[in-house]
């Protein structure tokens, strides 16, 4: 298919290489950046331009893989009248792009992506449309870039996305902190790899409550008064201390 790509960010680079590598022509790159545009159009053999104005009307298919702030005003600029647009979103309705084209959806990645990387990893994949025809586009198209493809609503995809914020947001900070802790205090983080791999092996063989350990799961608080002497001065790290283990102590109680 010939598709348009909106955006120059993670996702934008992302699906631009995998759909090239897997026979669909990107046609035009359209950003606001003029020089990430540019070197993004060029990696993916495409034109390019930073003005609405201008994007290729022939094209099958156009993703807005911008951030979620830039939907509204692309839906207030941005007319594609019957051609098929879809966003890239978890946490915006298929409707914030309604005024954009009749024939709208969302290709939603969900998957923690950055474009450093030079292999991506397999990457699930939410589809939503507004209509038959729509949503077996989008199928065509991502079933050439993904194995695993479920179809959701927006209130659905909502929650998918806040779950995502749990697990990989929300712990990828844990360990930035404790990387920080590290090397205020002089230690070597890269002794933790090891516990941080089996923390997500197991969760490939068992339910992640069934596996919890630590001095919280125990209501060891002498274990964990020690703990808390080492953030005298660090009152947020305290309290995300605080608050974590209350949760998982409360969790095994139930």
């Amino acid at each position: 298919m010939d598709i348009v790509i909106i955006g120059t960010g993670n996702v934008a680079h992302c699906f631009g290489q995998m759909l090239k590598l897997h026979g669909h022509q990107i046609t035009q790159v359209v950003g606001r950046d003029a020089e990430r545009t540019r070197e993004l159009a060029e990696m993916l053999n495409a034109s390019f331009t930073t003005d609405l104005l201008d994007i290729n009307m022939e094209a099958d298919v156009y993703l807005l893989a911008v951030s979620d702030a830039a939907i509204p005003e692309l839906n207030d600029q941005l007319r594609l009248g019957k051609r098929i647009v879809a966003h890239t979103a978890g946490a915006v309705p298929l409707s914030a792009i309604s005024r954009i084209s009749v024939n709208t959806g969302v290709l939603y990645p969900l998957q923690s992506i950055r474009k450093e990387l030079k292999n991506y990893p397999p990457i699930p994949i939410m589809l939503e449309a507004g209509n038959d025809e729509v949503l077996k586009r989008l199928q065509a198209v991502a079933g050439s870039i993904a194995s695993h493809i479920t179809i959701t609503d927006s209130e659905q995809r909502l929650k998918y996305h806040f779950t995502a914020v749990l697990c990989n947001n929300f712990t990828n900070h844990l360990f930035a902190e404790a990387k920080a802790y590290c090397d205020r205090e002089q230690l070597d983080f890269s002794l933790l790899q090891p516990i941080i791999k089996e923390t997500f092996d197991r969760l490939e063989k068992y339910s992640p409550e069934t596996v919890q350990t630590g001095p919280a799961l125990r209501n060891d608080e002498t274990t964990m008064e020690l703990h808390r002497t080492l953030l005298a001065g660090n009152d947020q790290l305290r309290k995300i201390y605080d608050v974590m283990s209350e949760a998982i102590y409360r969790l095994h109680q139930k």
